[in-house]
């Protein structure tokens, strides 16, 4: 079976109101005793998969968990395991018990076999015991617009022979009804408590204890390819669906102050990339997108200010000779850290990710009157004309109309492999090279003028002049290459005519 939830950590100040809030007395209160499995090298972890077998009370369930088709689902098969006479000699009043670990169960489940198969192969190493966790359970259903909805306040801990993590965390699992009410509830109780989307799972919090890590390597973006015979529409779902997926694990990352520089780059890319999906392709969808696409504009920029003070403390830090420039330098990376560690989690941003959720998982009422080829074709025309008007007004000496040029060739770099995945174009690497060196000198130019603005905008020493006409210099020649990359791009390109 799917199941659909979502779970959210709870700030340490919000915790005894969440606990009045589901209120124990109305509540069912179970304790969860589980135990973890995988083989040595931990192959089902690296599938994603989840082996468990808890004790709910007085019961023991054995379940395999594995990923679904994003952050929301997940596929569950839950199995109630009873006694067998060679596991324990059990007296009449006694009823607990220490289960076997058994994969049979799972023979008529062809979905479970497959899971099975995919991480451990045809050749299956012996599954022991990886972890366990203690878990005190209060949860109650509550009716919520056309659904109903469990909310489950997680109290405990995560733990090895060696280490242990605790755990309190709130989660809210659809029991019937729409993801739309569940998305919507959610929100309710976000708004109130300040809680933060996390998308790690207990199992993930295990295997970083097995593994002595603090945090999960940053996830990275997998391809997608468009499909032709879906509308325009559901394209556009699906892509957002897929950079969310590419997004939330970055995020959650750095709303637990466990990041490492790569998820902070990995987080800056899915939105960057979410960003260009609902600005270029907005007319794929009757429903508005643009006030999400102001949203994460703003958003991705505290990310990009980062990025460019970090870029430039590597890039400039042997050539700013007074020292004052260099410790101002370094207060702004400091802030800008802190400014995007609250961001992430603010009860905003995390309303932008219930939201997009909520678009990427539903469908249109609406026949669309054209098939995906034909919004294809208009907007990558569109785009076109875009980059040849701007490269019409280009000019050496207007910093502006070159920065334009600029935005219009990045969106163009990330538009350009999506679209053309529709057309059958021959020599199509001919057009992505000259585009991909269009928008190599497009970058270095905005990276340079970037830091030429900061270091002016900054009460420069006289030492500190050296630098900035260095990085002038930069930026003209990047500026040339700039228009006659994108000028040899623009001739390159036959295929749209």
């Amino acid at each position: 079976m799917v199941e659909v939830e979502l779970k959210f950590q709870i700030p340490e100040a919000r915790r005894n109101a969440i606990l009045k809030a589901i209120d124990p007395k109305k509540s069912e209160i179970i304790q969860l005793q589980a135990k973890y499995y995988d083989t040595e090298d931990r192959q089902l972890a690296q599938h994603g998969v989840a082996l468990r077998q808890r004790l709910e009370g007085t019961q023991w369930v054995q379940t395999l968990k594995a990923a679904g088709k994003s952050h929301l689902h997940r596929f569950e098969d839950n199995h109630v395991l009873t006694p067998t006479p060679h596991e324990s000699d059990i007296d009449e009043d006694i009823i607990i018990w220490s289960p076997i670990l058994d994969l049979e169960i799972y023979r008529h489940n062809s979905e479970a076999q497959t899971i099975l198969k995919n991480a451990l192969g045809e050749t299956q190493h012996p599954l022991q015991q990886q972890f366990e966790t203690d878990i005190q359970r209060i949860c109650r259903v509550i009716q919520f617009e056309d659904a109903e909805i469990e909310i489950s306040l997680d109290i405990g801990e995560v733990r090895t022979d060696s280490a242990r993590q605790e755990i309190h965390e709130v989660e809210f699992e659809l029991k019937t009804g729409s993801v739309q009410s569940l998305l919507a509830f959610s929100f309710e109780w976000v708004k109130k408590y300040q809680l933060w989307l996390d998308v790690r799972s207990k199992a993930e919090f295990g295997n970083l204890l097995v593994t002595h890590q603090k945090v999960s390597p940053a996830k990275r973006a997998k391809e997608i390819q468009l499909n032709k015979k879906d509308s325009a529409d559901q394209n556009l779902r699906l892509l957002l669906a897929n950079q969310l997926q590419h997004l939330l694990p970055n995020i959650a990352a750095i709303s637990a102050q466990v990041a490492t520089p790569e998820h902070i780059q990995q987080a800056q890319t899915a939105l960057h990339h979410l960003h260009l999906s609902l600005s270029l392709f907005k007319d794929w969808t009757d429903t508005k997108t643009d006030k999400w696409a102001h949203q994460l504009s703003a958003f991705k920029s505290h990310f990009e200010n980062l990025q460019h003070f970090e870029h430039m403390q590597r890039t400039l830090g042997a050539l700013l000779q007074n020292p004052k420039t260099a410790e101002s330098l370094d207060k702004d990376i400091l802030y800008a850290q802190e400014k995007l560690n609250n961001l992430v989690k603010s009860t905003q941003n995390v309303q932008h990710y219930l939201e997009l959720l909520m678009f990427s998982l539903g469908t249109s009422e609406k026949t669309q009157p054209h098939d995906l080829k034909w919004f294809a074709q208009n907007t990558l025309q569109t785009q076109y004309k875009q980059l040849q008007d701007s490269l019409t007004k280009a000019d050496l000496t207007d910093f502006e109309s070159l920065d334009e040029l600029a935005t219009h060739l990045n969106e163009l770099k990330f538009s350009f492999p999506i679209l053309t995945s529709i057309y059958d174009v021959k020599n199509l690497q001919k057009y992505s090279k000259s585009l991909n060196d269009a928008q190599q000198a497009s970058e270095q130019y905005q990276v340079l003028t970037s830091s030429s603005s900061y270091l002016q905008q900054t009460d420069l020493e006289a030492s500190d002049w050296f630098a900035l006409g260095w990085l002038t210099a930069k930026q003209e020649a990047y500026a040339e290459k700039l228009l006659e990359a994108t000028e040899q791009f623009l001739i390159s390109r036959k295929f749209l005519k």
